[in-house]
């Protein structure tokens, strides 16, 4: 097999294969762009034109893993949940980009 792929295949093991995934890499990648400041679910839905399952899934699945953080900001007189990445998602879509440029 060619040097390149194999390299390749070895370098897909250090990913973590949760991030990889076109959902996570969006909703990593939009929220890294919008800074510390972050954006609420009904943003991220309408940005990203994901259904209510697919994202609130994900938005849950990258908390576990420490990628994303949530907190309860106030607009108006409703509270919502504002989500921004952490250090370590920043990571983990630098990891994925870099292999994915390779790919």
């Amino acid at each position: 097999m060619e040097e390149g792929i194999i390299a390749l295949v070895r370098e897909a093991r250090a990913l973590n294969s949760k991030v990889v995934s076109v959902p996570r890499l969006l909703i990593l990648h939009s929220l890294e762009r919008l800074g510390k400041d972050g954006a609420v679910y009904r943003e991220l839905k309408a940005g990203l034109e994901m259904d209510d399952g697919l994202l609130y899934s994900n938005l849950k699945a990258l908390q576990e893993m420490g990628y994303l953080q949530e907190k309860e900001v106030k607009l108006g007189k409703k509270e919502m949940a504002s989500y921004h990445i952490t250090d370590e998602g920043k990571e983990a879509l630098s990891v994925a980009r870099v292999w994915l440029k390779k790919v």
